[in-house]
């Protein structure tokens, strides 16, 4: 595109070639500016920021960056500046547009000044020298000029004090007004460079959209987005989904478990014939699955990032291939090295015929499957109720019914957790925070509280018991969620024997499902742990559940569990079956698992088995809820005291309760605000802590508490 600007100019706009020998001569032009325009092509986030905060009389500084590396790589673990640059680019006062598709190394600053004398002698007149030989027209420093002054200058020099030291150089300077025509030539050619190289918008644009729609704190939100690549394309989970996608369609794949896993005589006799006339053949007990040839997959990785392509040559560990921007891999060489690499193995919805598919030992898996016998369903849900019994015959416990039922509602969550990307992508179509409406899964409890055994049991009933081993905590942390995401499963992440505090700093959970469009599957985490409840924002984003109960140390009832962990179970793929012939509703309530349990409720009545009275037909936390007795049994206390404060109650505890304060704090749910100052929690929200205490009877000892607060709040 050619632009008309001439380099002789008029009367009225002087221009001149300028030699630039150190950064302050060039800086000098900047002074006293009032707006600036510029294209550059290197420089740093941190300059930008100095240079617009040095310039005194600048209100609007806009910059459009020619180098295409990712300029977002600059702010890692840098919050406070990028604090500050998002709210000037929000005030519109510092705007950086970022060359996104190619690099540009043109050199362009339009400058204006306030309305007033611009002189020779401030312009600058070192190394000056007159281009085709002629003297350019000079001002009068009396005469008043018609239009606020500028400058344009264009040639070498890149908006940075880096490598001036040793360089030296050369631009061409216009003196003009913002209201020339010579200037507005200029505006079209800045023009030019900002819409052609960029498509995406203002930098820095995302975090402001993720800071308007997060309730989290501005200062979480920056500290997250600066920890890392967010919303940006995702090349490893691309290739991840294009492998499973090919895996689905060249594998031929086999039932999960039939009736009790053992597979059909047909079916045995058809594999035999597969690899009849091969040097394969089957192991004895096995129907030739693991023996088969391995069908082979080739993907094309040309235009990948080198980082993409170094991490999938992890699969050449696992007789696989990459050479010449080509991968070649099997089946198993893929679920061996995400296993490697992810610590969970591939499992992901295929919504174009509502079948959930689980990748192991080198077999597609079809997991969901209607119920055909109700015997053999009343079979499967004994066998579940059978381990939920063992609190009753190995356990010790205040309360077994609620145990259970905590119990219950964890296998829910994990029955659920393999399509909480159906439920992901329903949500995101009607707007709803995603981090808040998807729980992660806390369980905690006692030592010998059975929550990892429990956790072997979930997982063995959802893998077909092909996975039984959780994550241990030590594997976890903020970069290993961050590359879960490009996992491309959905088959929940179990973390064992994790204390609170290290969940505390996973604070990638936060934003965890930010800039997820729909394309990947994002794996769930549940966390066991024996401490109590973590902090207030993973609280505010998890299903809580408390096993409070110890089991005594005995041979016949660990013989027991073990056999039930062993026993394969079809539940979870009649479950499945059910679960994905329900559609999605929007609740009155903030319930994620609503449909999880219409669609358990289904499987009882088609085996005509009775309800147990523990099945949690609401959230089993709300239902039975520990913090609520402990609050319960706190009320009977004669030497805790309650107060009027403004709207508030104020809840005095004696000195001796002092290290507990904080528990009762946490007990009750996030819409009941509590404060805690001294030996006092002031409760913000009373009739959210009321309802959540619950109604009393005239009989209750508790009544005189609860009137006595209420009547104080009626004064």
């Amino acid at each position: 595109m050619k632009f008309d600007i001439p380099l002789n100019t008029d009367e009225t706009d002087g221009s001149h070639v300028e030699i630039f020998k150190s950064w302050r001569s060039f800086s000098d032009v900047f002074e006293g500016a009032k707006r600036m325009r510029v294209v550059t092509y290197c420089d740093s986030p941190e300059f930008i920021l100095d240079l617009f905060e040095d310039l005194e009389n600048l209100e609007r500084l806009e910059v459009v960056v020619g180098d295409v590396d990712d300029y977002r790589e600059r702010l890692i673990d840098k919050p406070d500046l990028a604090d500050r640059l998002e709210q000037l680019r929000r005030d519109d006062k510092l705007v950086i547009y970022l060359c996104e598709n190619k690099e540009v190394h043109s050199k362009l600053y339009l400058i204006e000044y306030p309305d007033e004398d611009l002189t020779d002698e401030e312009a600058g007149d070192d190394d000056q020298m007159t281009l085709g030989g002629e003297a350019t027209a000079e001002s009068d420093p009396t005469d008043q000029v018609s239009a606020a002054p500028a400058k344009v200058v264009i040639g070498s020099p890149n908006l940075s004090r880096n490598a001036w030291s040793n360089q030296t150089n050369v631009g061409v300077v216009y003196d003009t007004t913002i209201e020339s025509d010579l200037y507005a030539r200029f505006e079209d050619l800045y023009q030019d460079h900002r819409d052609s190289y960029n498509k995406g918008g203002p930098f820095l644009e995302d975090l402001s959209e993720q800071l308007e729609q997060s309730d989290d704190d501005r200062e979480e939100v920056i500290k997250l987005y600066t920890e890392g690549r967010v919303g940006t394309q995702d090349e490893l989970g691309e290739v991840h989904g294009r492998l499973a996608d090919h895996i689905d369609a060249e594998v031929e794949a086999v039932d999960l478990a039939l009736d009790g896993g053992t597979p059909s005589e047909d079916e045995c006799t058809q594999v035999a014939d597969d690899v009849e006339g091969t040097d394969e053949s089957p192991e004895d007990g096995d129907p030739g699955l693991a023996d088969a040839p391995q069908d082979r997959i080739t993907l094309s990785l040309r235009g990948y990032d080198e980082s993409t392509v170094s991490t999938l040559s992890q699969m050449t560990d696992f007789d696989a291939t990459v050479s010449n921007d080509t991968l070649t891999t099997t089946p198993d060489a893929f679920q061996r090295y995400a296993q490697q690499v992810f610590d969970v193995p591939t499992m992901h919805l295929n919504e174009d015929n509502d079948q959930l598919k689980f990748h192991y030992d080198g077999t597609v898996y079809r997991v969901t499957q209607p119920p055909k016998s109700p015997e053999k369903v009343d079979e499967a849900l004994a066998e579940i109720e059978n381990y939920f019994a063992t609190v009753d015959d190995y356990g010790n416990s205040n309360n077994a019914t609620a145990v259970k039922a905590h119990m219950y509602e964890a296998l829910l969550w994990f029955f659920w957790a393999p399509f909480a990307n159906r439920q992901a992508a329903f949500y995101r179509q009607h707007g709803i925070n995603l981090d808040k409406a998807l729980p992660y899964l806390y369980i905690f409890g006692e030592s010998n509280g059975g929550k990892g055994t429990f956790c072997r049991f979930a997982l063995s009933l959802i893998s077909g018991n092909r996975v039984e081993a959780p994550v241990d905590a030590d594997e976890i942390g903020k970069r290993k969620v961050r590359n879960l995401r490009s996992a491309h499963t959905s088959f929940p992440v179990v973390v064992d024997d994790i204390t609170k505090q290290k969940v505390n700093s996973l604070d990638t959970l936060r934003n965890y499902w930010s800039g997820w469009i729909g394309e990947s599957s994002y794996p769930m985490f549940a966390f066991i742990s024996n401490d109590k409840r973590p902090g207030e924002w993973f609280r505010n984003r998890a299903k809580i559940l408390r096993f409070d109960v110890n089991f005594m140390t005995s041979h016949q009832g660990e013989a027991e569990v073990n056999r039930l962990i062993d026993t394969e179970n079809p539940i979870f793929q009649w479950f499945g079956h059910k679960y994905l012939n329900r559609d999605l509703i929007l609740g009155e309530d903030s319930d994620a698992l609503r449909e999880v349990r219409e669609a358990m409720l289904d499987l009882y009545e088609f085996a005509d088995r009775s309800v147990p009275d523990y099945f949690p037909t609401e959230p089993a936390e709300q239902a039975y809820d520990t913090g609520r007795e402990r609050w319960h049994n706190l009320i009977d206390r004669e030497d805790v005291e309650i107060s009027k404060d403004g709207d508030t109650l104020q809840v005095t505890f004696p000195e001796s309760m002092n290290f507990e304060l904080h528990e009762y704090k946490r007990d009750p749910p996030m819409t009941v605000r509590i404060e805690k100052r001294g030996l006092d929690l002031i409760i913000k929200t009373p009739d959210e802590f009321f309802d959540w205490l619950g109604e009393t009877t005239t009989d209750d000892p508790r009544e005189g508490f609860l009137s006595r607060a209420r009547n104080l709040l009626s004064r």
